[in-house]
């Protein structure tokens, strides 16, 4: 995330605030960043091959039935030629909303596919940990073989079963006969 999108995030989300239109600015740059996703519509914005009109018809279809602010960074990012910074807007302006409602991210790891209760008790699991409300992604990584890997705020919490299989052949390699 650039600094720059930080600064453009900011103020947005200070305008948005304003504007009481939190929520509705984060599902527009939400449903931005997705649309941004497609390589042909960021070679659009970002190419030196594309004329400056052409990227502005571009934001315009973009910018088409989303929140005035939404609509207006676009066309400042373009106007300014700091296109490159849309990609980065979105997840810069969720990290402010997540900050300000007292919530952090967090990666589970698990050798298969949770249920919505399992994820229910580890997000509860994160919050007595850190203290805040964890917003929880999850991934399969089988050759964790059993239990369950969180990372949150860059602490790992390490309760796999390969952990403690690599802690018990340590213990037996260090052990004296």
């Amino acid at each position: 995330m650039t600094l720059l999108a930080k600064r453009y995030a900011s103020a947005l989300h200070l305008a948005a605030k304003g504007a009481g239109a939190v929520p509705q600015v984060e599902s527009d740059l939400m449903a931005l960043h997705a649309a941004l996703q497609d390589r042909a519509v960021l070679g659009l914005l970002t190419s030196p091959d594309v004329a400056q009109a052409q990227r502005q018809r571009v934001v315009e279809k973009l910018g088409e039935g989303r929140h005035a602010l939404v609509q207006n960074v676009l066309a400042l990012a373009v106007q300014r030629c700091r296109q490159e910074l849309l990609p980065d807007l979105y997840p810069a302006f969720r990290a402010l909303c997540m900050h300000e409602r007292g919530e952090v991210d967090g990666l589970v790891e698990t050798p298969r596919k949770l249920g919505p209760d399992d994820l229910v008790r580890l997000a509860e699991l994160a919050k007595s940990l850190c203290g805040k409300v964890c917003v929880l992604e999850q991934r399969e990584c089988p050759e964790l073989l059993g239990g369950v890997r969180l990372i949150v705020e860059n602490v790992l919490y390490d309760g796999s079963v390969l952990s403690s299989l690599q802690q018990l052949e340590q213990k037996l390699l260090s052990a004296s006969v």
